[in-house]
């Protein structure tokens, strides 16, 4: 316990009147944080609408026309998305799935042209909010404690984001020879 000039007595962890960051700083913190990641979710995901058909699209097929560092960018800004959930504690299982979520549009979305057809349906970002607002919505006392294979499930994860990501640059490479040596044959 502190005591304050007053001679009010305040608990240690409480905020001071005039202190610039408050209790509340953290409530406030996590607000603006879940509504940025809403909002990259909507950018990325479904910020354009086709017309006449309903269809909607955001930057990331856009933005995955460039080879390699466009599908590299769209997947770091999903991963504010993973580092949100990682800050507010969500289950690791929750996490698991996001994770696969962003690896499959990774690995999905780095095969030229194709990946961009896959990218304007498998919108990833929305389906790691929806996951994200379902383990907030739930109250932290009946979240589920995490086991092991809930550890190891996230580490093959990251382990199949990794060869995705190798084998992606791989068959980047191995097309770009092709294309030279195709390109080579006909001058």
């Amino acid at each position: 316990m502190s005591q304050q000039a007053s001679g009010r007595v305040v608990p240690s962890g409480s905020p001071v009147i005039g202190e610039l960051l408050g209790a509340d700083s953290a409530a406030r913190s996590r607000i603006i944080n879940e509504r940025l990641a809403k909002l990259l979710s909507y950018w990325m995901d479904s910020v354009f609408e086709v017309p006449h058909l309903g269809l909607r699209f955001g930057l990331d097929p856009i933005i995955g026309l460039v080879p390699i560092a466009g599908d590299l960018a769209t997947t770091l800004v999903s991963f504010y998305i993973l580092s949100l959930a990682v800050h507010l504690r969500v289950p690791r299982s929750t996490m698991a799935r996001m994770t696969l979520n962003v690896g499959i549009d990774y690995v999905l979305g780095a095969i030229p042209l194709l990946g961009n057809v896959f990218d304007f349906a498998w919108k990833s970002n929305q389906r790691n909010m929806q996951l994200l607002d379902r383990a907030l919505a739930t109250p932290a006392h009946e979240r589920k404690r995490q086991s092991l294979l809930d550890w190891l499930l996230i580490v093959a994860m990251g382990m199949l984001l990794l060869i995705g990501f190798i084998g992606s640059l791989a068959l980047a490479i191995a097309m770009a020879a092709w294309l030279v040596k195709a390109l080579g044959r006909l001058g």
